[in-house]
């Protein structure tokens, strides 16, 4: 009798046989990361994935798979087991992609399964400071008197950086030349080596840089300043609220079918690895605001996301490429 009641709240659970006594993990975790390394994501998931491996008791691998505005990598978890041993850290712009690609292999809300919405990562418009700017205002008025001549660096085309930047050109007739690149890494090593004179760029892996004088920092394209740097103002705030974005997060994914007791056991390693006394302090400081919540208030905030951008990619006329 009692082994039938076992039974029972295993198939409540949606469990069943040798998948219910199989301890997860059972093997090393691989988190895909669908840019290049030394961006944002790189820059938040090193600490996290040391403290995730000390909670999961297991290797937690970090795969840079690079392409397609992050696309690529994506599709690697979307095309894999739903065991839990391959995960997905995205930006949101991964919500955008469908809105201004073709023939995207994936569907966000139907081929993932959310975990958690991790953190807010603010994304902020910088220059080098040997372009002669020191406001968003500067900066326009010095794009019209030089059209075709500012260069800008992204993580990739069609991500929200890049849109912030049609957007800035839609609201204001200023000509920027965008520069597109598989992560913001290589994108923030041109930047700062003075390749390009400006870039839209996520916080964490720039402030540093920010606070050495390296770059300067105009304005944060979400509608909030950032926690970490509350010296820059929004664009709102700058005069150009048309190119303002929604908050940039990051997101932690499953493929689609994962179970939800080891959709909700990532979900607590993961808010408990970035609670950490000795990982929180770091995010922070790059820039990064820790979150937390349910798989289903991350769902919510993923149909909330596109939205958003449905609207605003209306509003540009972005036609998919």
């Amino acid at each position: 009798m009692k082994r039938r009641h076992l039974l029972a709240s295993a198939a409540a659970l949606g469990l069943s046989g040798p998948s219910w006594a199989q301890s997860y993990p059972s093997k090393a975790v691989r988190l895909v990361v669908p840019y290049a390394p030394g961006g944002g994501l790189d820059v938040f998931n090193r600490p996290m994935s040391i403290k995730l491996a000390e909670l999961m008791g297991q290797s937690v691998v970090i795969e840079n798979r690079a392409g397609a505005s992050g696309v690529i990598g994506a599709d690697v978890v979307a095309k894999s087991a739903p065991d839990g041993h391959t995960l997905l850290s995205a930006f949101s712009s991964q919500i955008l992609q469908p809105h201004v690609l073709k023939n995207v292999p994936f569907d966000n809300q139907r081929d993932f399964t959310p975990i958690l919405e991790a953190a807010r990562a603010p994304i902020a418009i910088v220059v080098n400071p040997a372009l002669p700017v020191q406001s968003m205002k500067e900066l326009i008025a010095y794009a019209k008197a030089n059209p075709g001549k500012v260069g800008y660096v992204t993580a990739g085309s069609n991500t929200s950086q890049h849109l912030t930047g049609l957007m800035l050109e839609k609201v204001t007739g200023a000509q920027l030349i965008h520069v597109s690149y598989k992560g913001g890494g290589p994108a923030l090593t041109d930047l700062l080596g003075g390749q390009v004179q400006m870039g839209i760029l996520v916080l964490g892996p720039i402030m540093q840089h920010v606070q050495s004088g390296k770059l300067r920092a105009l304005a944060v394209i979400e509608s909030s300043r950032a926690k970490a740097a509350p010296q820059i103002p929004t664009l709102e705030e700058a005069g150009f609220g048309g190119a303002t974005m929604p908050d940039t997060w990051i997101g932690y994914f499953g493929p689609r079918g994962l179970s939800a007791p080891i959709t909700r056991q990532i979900n607590g390693w993961i808010q408990q690895a970035a609670q950490a006394n000795d990982v929180r302090p770091r995010l922070e400081a790059a820039g990064y605001e820790v979150g937390g919540g349910t798989p289903e208030q991350f769902a919510d905030k993923i149909r909330q996301t596109n939205d958003n951008y449905r609207r605003i990619v209306a509003a540009a006329d972005i036609k998919p490429e």
